[in-house]
């Protein structure tokens, strides 16, 4: 996915992955190449460059650790609490799209929810949202059980395949017994609603 000229918010953005946190720049751009690759094929109409720094920024504060993450958070006037999240890592969205403000320069209020809301997914999902939030969880350096399957099911038709990619999660999560974040929860009841009228879901 190469076959288009950078902007100079994606160029600053692969500058910083590349000097401050290497060690993400395989999943980075793997996360921007299969969102790309999704939007095109199937025409779903997002920007490019939207879909390119969502997918870029949406890590820049993974590697923080969690009371470091709150401590920053609360220093810019957020409140931690305000997303409801179950884990305390699952705010490392929130402190990255804070980053892509501050170190990249974005400004997009679209591209930035996606960047907040890509761990655990939401009710009210803009489609940018979703396509970050599987592009995230099943790019090609994601090696999980299933995610081949799934891969495939969203290279065929992405919408209807969204509630799976959710539900996958969610079953992995439980497996693992770690805590189910009730807005996962939400992002699954409602794309099943929205997919309501597919007789394949």
């Amino acid at each position: 996915m190469t076959d288009r000229v950078a902007s100079p918010l994606e160029v600053r953005a692969l500058r910083y992955i590349r000097e401050e946190i290497p060690d993400l720049e395989a999943h980075l751009l793997g996360t921007r190449d299969f969102a790309l690759e999704i939007n095109r094929n199937q025409s779903l109409g997002i920007d490019e460059e939207k879909v390119v720094l969502a997918s870029l920024c949406h890590d820049l504060a993974r590697h923080v650790a969690p009371d470091e993450i709150a401590a920053a958070l609360s220093q810019r006037g957020i409140d931690c609490d305000s997303p409801g999240f179950t884990s305390p890592i699952l705010l490392h969205g929130f402190l990255s799209a804070e980053l892509a403000k501050e170190k990249i320069g974005v400004r997009d209020e679209e591209v930035l929810d996606a960047v907040r809301w890509h761990a655990t997914g939401r009710a009210d999902m803009g489609l940018l949202e979703r396509l970050l939030y599987v592009a995230d969880k099943i790019e090609d350096n994601r090696d999980w059980p299933g995610v081949d399957d799934l891969r495939r099911l969203v290279e065929e038709d992405f919408h209807s395949a969204f509630p799976r990619v959710v539900a996958s999660v969610i079953s992995y999560v439980v497996a693992e017994l770690w805590p189910l974040d009730y807005n996962s929860v939400a992002a699954y009841n409602r794309a099943l609603a929205d997919a309501s009228d597919d007789p394949g879901i």
